[in-house]
């Protein structure tokens, strides 16, 4: 393991004064955001350590990708690590290779205020099944009915980074942008497309792809569609990926840069 960016660990004041300067910077549009992050690639994790005779509890984020991981780490005030270990791809290919991973974790009561903070836009059911494990007790959600259009944005935003595919392509006469988040639990994404329609107001569609093989048995992966284009039903999703495109609402340049180029043809 190298540690990438190290911070100091908290003093019992330390971790005080950081919790009460936190609450009042990060909003609920901070929160929505990391909600997406978790229901896709955040963990939580509540262990019993049999030395110290006491519940360890993390909450870690852990990506290939280290632009949300470096967020998370200054924005949280925790170090940054790279860890690398072996894996291999599916079958047929069962090709080995090494795997680097970025990773940030919050620990103890550090983890505990972030996922009290986080829970209530966690959509994916089993993301807040092991949250309520780590807290102790099962907070309450946000009602969709409640959320705003910002919120769903910055939510949505994550999860397409997380979980989604985003492909731009060039037509005769305009230009198509192409989103697929994928699953197995079809209830999160028929979650995720009830709260963006009646939210943002936008088409999706959820569809049924193949199945793949687990330690768990047969899955079968499922895919919420958004697209958009310059002319007919799909541009009335427009101004949902202008909004991507603002500041502080994408966390990966490398995603967000698929967004830009469409609009920029529109633009020219």
């Amino acid at each position: 393991m190298t540690v990438l960016i190290k911070y100091p660990k908290h003093t019992k004041k330390s971790l005080q004064d950081f919790i009460k300067r936190k609450d009042q910077e990060l909003t609920n549009l901070d929160w929505a955001k990391w909600g997406g992050w978790w229901d896709t690639d955040g963990s939580f994790s509540t262990n019993f350590n049999k030395w110290k005779a006491s519940w360890q509890r993390e909450s870690a984020l852990s990506l290939r990708d280290r632009q949300p991981v470096e967020l998370f780490s200054k924005t949280f005030e925790t170090s940054l690590t790279l860890q690398k270990h072996k894996t291999i791809t599916p079958e047929p290919y069962r090709y080995e290779y090494i795997e680097n991973d970025l990773r940030g974790e919050l620990r103890g009561e550090k983890a505990i205020w972030f996922t009290k903070n986080v829970y209530p836009f966690l959509i994916k059911q089993e993301k807040k099944d092991y949250a309520a494990t780590l807290l102790g007790y099962r907070p309450e959600s946000k009602d969709f009915t409640i959320w705003t259009n910002d919120e769903a944005t910055h939510y949505l935003a994550t999860v397409m980074e997380g979980d989604g595919c985003i492909r731009c392509a060039s037509g005769k006469k305009t230009k198509h942008l192409t989103t697929i988040i994928r699953s197995s639990d079809v209830q999160y994404l028929a979650d995720i497309k009830y709260l963006v329609e009646d939210k943002l107001g936008f088409m999706s569609y959820l569809s049924e792809g193949g199945t793949y093989k687990t330690r768990q048995g047969i899955k079968t992966k499922y895919g919420l569609s958004i697209n958009c284009s310059l002319t007919g039903e799909a541009k009335i999703n427009l101004g949902f990926f202008q909004s991507l495109v603002k500041d502080g609402v994408m966390t990966l340049d490398r995603k967000k840069q698929k967004v830009q180029e469409f609009l920029n043809y529109k633009a020219a």
